[in-house]
């Protein structure tokens, strides 16, 4: 697993609030902006997401799973993404 957590592929957000994009690289990344940005704090990918950004960071599960789970919780929030 990278020790620094960075996904293969970065997911790019888009931030109409500030009408900007914000790309996501890594399980940490994701872990600050759910917990920091996220628009809809709740619901089940939200949680999801959450939970499985602190396992890979403990190293319980792979960086993908967290990226899979984040763009699950995207997809719950209704944000336009990119993938990279």
């Amino acid at each position: 697993m990278d020790s620094d957590h960075n996904w293969q592929m970065p997911v790019v957000l888009a931030n109409p609030e500030a009408q900007a994009f914000v790309i996501v690289r890594s399980s940490v990344e994701a872990a600050a902006y759910l917990l920091q940005f996220w628009p809809k704090q709740h619901g089940i990918a939200f949680y999801k997401a959450i939970r499985l950004c602190a396992d890979a960071l403990d190293g319980d599960v792979e960086d993908n799973e967290a990226r899979d789970a984040f763009l699950e919780a995207a997809h719950e929030a209704k944000i336009a993404i990119t993938l990279h």
